[in-house]
């Protein structure tokens, strides 16, 4: 599955590099709903054209672990309005969260890199990413990945 979603993308990228110009981001600040292994909502700020902090609210369904994450994004310009980003930042939860569970307090780092498309003339942009929870006071949650719908304002 992650071969043949990796395939898309790459064939995606070549599309857009071969017809297209690259440029800065449209936006400065944008909400999401985050939706994929985890679910939640963020909120994202660009501090100059490729640098940007995206703070968010997320709760992983498989690990019942609910995440505060602070992250640091680097953004890579590849064709007018595609872009790749890297970076990395911490989290703070908890995982095991339940009736009749004892909960595991959840500190680490999350590395993250992903792909964001901003739609040109609407408050919209997508974002599609991978972010594992590496903690260093319980397990790593390694099902990260996640479609962003961003909201531009």
């Amino acid at each position: 599955m992650k071969k043949y979603l990796f395939t898309a993308l790459g064939s995606l990228l070549m599309v857009f590099a071969a017809t297209t110009t690259t440029s800065a981001q449209s936006y400065k600040t944008s909400a999401s709903v985050n939706l994929g292994g985890y679910v939640g909502v963020g909120i994202k700020h660009f501090f100059t054209d490729r640098s940007a902090l995206e703070g968010n609210f997320d709760y992983n369904i498989g690990s019942r672990a609910p995440m505060a994450v602070v992250l640091y994004q680097y953004h890579i310009p590849i064709v007018d309005n595609f872009y790749t980003y890297v970076g990395g930042g911490i989290n703070l939860g908890a995982t095991n969260v339940g009736k009749h569970r004892d909960a595991d307090f959840a500190f680490g780092v999350d590395p993250n890199i992903g792909f964001e498309y901003d739609f040109a003339n609407t408050p919209i942009a997508l974002a599609i990413d991978y972010r594992p929870a590496i903690n260093f006071t319980t397990h790593t949650l390694w099902d990260q990945a996640a479609l962003r719908v961003r909201f531009k304002f």
